[in-house]
């Protein structure tokens, strides 16, 4: 993540994907100062890099202390220097990173980050709200059971709490040599179960490599939408996109949970998968448009039963 200074006061502060800096009360980063302009300039993401540009301020910005054309971007580095309006009021771009998704506490101003690709609202520890992007690099939010599109900016209102959402575009990904990663819809799941179903271990089978999760409270839910999706598979009576769908009312009365413990417990299953070398792990526990209903990602799914 990209991290500007203040050297006048050595305050650090992550930047989002569009920054405006400035006087007034509406600016993302404001900076008190009689030479600075109401909207002086913006830092913003372009998708491979970040830039600068002067809002036709009256004393300019200066990149590295030479002055940047009005209304035109000039391209940042890190360890480089923006100075407004006077090299006094100077910050420096300590990291030039690409941006994590945010949301601001509109009351307190507190930032959230996301984490493995999850933005959990109000908090990772009661997240009623979750931003992230689905498979076409489009950010949604999960909240109430359902699912929609968010925008880059927009307020978002989780309890009583108001958020303000900042965003950053889709990146290309990389090109890797080796070849890409698998996409987790492809990824097979081998469910180790006790036979007091007490203690459930996830084998996940990566080609020729495997890596396993240790037994986690979070893993029966896990388990749950398994059964679902592996029944369907065997009995073949649906076409694909049909298959493993549970409704959010009776999955949590199958585990014997309220909506909020399973809003966590699904949560949590995302964020072990994210640290996997897999594309789209979101995408472990889909939600279908429209209905309240969740299943699977994967079709491939073997359960082990106790001998």
């Amino acid at each position: 993540m990209a991290i500007l200074v203040d050297t006048r006061t050595g305050h650090a502060f992550t930047l989002p994907a569009r920054c405006l800096l400035g006087r007034s009360s509406a600016c993302t980063l404001r900076v008190d100062d009689p030479r600075v302009s109401g909207e002086h300039a913006r830092i913003s993401w372009q998708g491979d890099r970040w830039e600068v540009r002067d809002l036709g301020s009256r004393n300019g910005t200066f990149l590295n202390d030479k002055r940047t054309e009005p209304s035109t971007s000039v391209v940042l580095a890190a360890t480089d220097r923006i100075a407004l309006g006077d090299v006094a009021v100077v910050f420096s771009l300590l990291d030039a990173s690409p941006p994590l998704a945010q949301a601001r506490q509109l009351v307190t101003g507190t930032i959230l980050l996301a984490r493995g690709g999850l933005l959990p609202l109000p908090s990772e520890d009661d997240p009623e709200a979750t931003v992230m992007q689905d498979a076409d690099g489009r950010w949604i939010v999960e909240a109430g059971g359902e699912a929609r599109v968010v925008l880059d900016g927009e307020v978002l209102q989780v309890g009583s709490e108001a958020f303000a959402l900042h965003l950053p575009a889709p990146m290309a990904p990389t090109v890797d040599a080796r070849g890409e990663p698998p996409d987790i819809r492809g990824v097979g799941l081998r469910f180790r179960v006790s036979r007091d179903e007490e203690r459930v271990e996830v084998v996940i089978e990566l080609g020729p490599t495997t890596r396993v999760f240790a037994p986690r409270a979070h893993h029966y839910t896990l388990l749950t939408l398994a059964r679902a999706r592996f029944r369907d598979e065997e009995e073949g009576k649906l076409p694909e996109p049909s298959r493993g769908w549970i409704a959010v009312d009776e999955l949590c009365r199958m585990l014997a949970i309220d909506e909020n413990k399973l809003n966590v417990e699904v949560f949590r299953i995302r964020q072990d998968f994210g640290a996997l070398d897999v594309q789209n792990t979101t995408a472990i526990v889909e939600r279908r448009k429209g209905v309240r209903q969740l299943r699977l990602g994967t079709a491939c799914v073997t359960i082990e039963r106790p001998s």
